[in-house]
């Protein structure tokens, strides 16, 4: 089986991982079939909290999802103590740049569905790429957030 993917997204997700960035997926895709297919595309074991669009009352755009997985990270690790304002969002439609602005996330719009001028009107940052997203840029932003 031959799943499409963006190309450049495994090595977007590793250089995640060598920054020590924490990685969620929150998906409308019930979760059983995200993994399903994340397993078949060898991306799986990039992320620590996966929630599924079976699993909240309300879909994007509300902020369900993205607060919900917030919990699970904290629950995964009692010492975070992450908030939403210390995340990150990478969407690429306008109804989960919402939730994630919803849930007090700062949002990076990625022109993959719709184009960069798009997502540049409505989410923070706006990139072309996964490969565009400055990793440095991330953590100067949010260093200052966190502490």
């Amino acid at each position: 089986m031959n799943f499409l993917f963006y190309p450049e997204l495994k090595d977007f997700l590793t250089h995640l991982q060598q920054h020590n960035l924490r990685i969620g997926l929150v998906t409308g895709t019930i979760a059983s079939e995200v993994k399903f297919i994340l397993e078949k595309a060898d991306i799986l074991n990039y992320f620590e909290v996966i929630v599924g669009g079976d699993e909240i009352p309300r879909s994007k755009p509300e902020p369900d999802g993205y607060l919900l997985a917030v919990e699970r990270f904290n629950e995964l690790d009692n010492t975070l103590e992450l908030t939403p304002e210390s995340c990150l969002v990478i969407e690429d439609t306008p109804a989960g740049i919402e939730a994630a602005k919803r849930a007090k996330m700062q949002v990076v719009g990625i022109a993959n569905t719709y184009p960069y001028h798009f997502m540049q009107r409505l989410s923070n940052w706006a990139i072309d790429y996964f490969s565009d997203l400055d990793i440095e840029r991330v953590e100067k932003k949010f260093n200052t957030i966190i502490k």
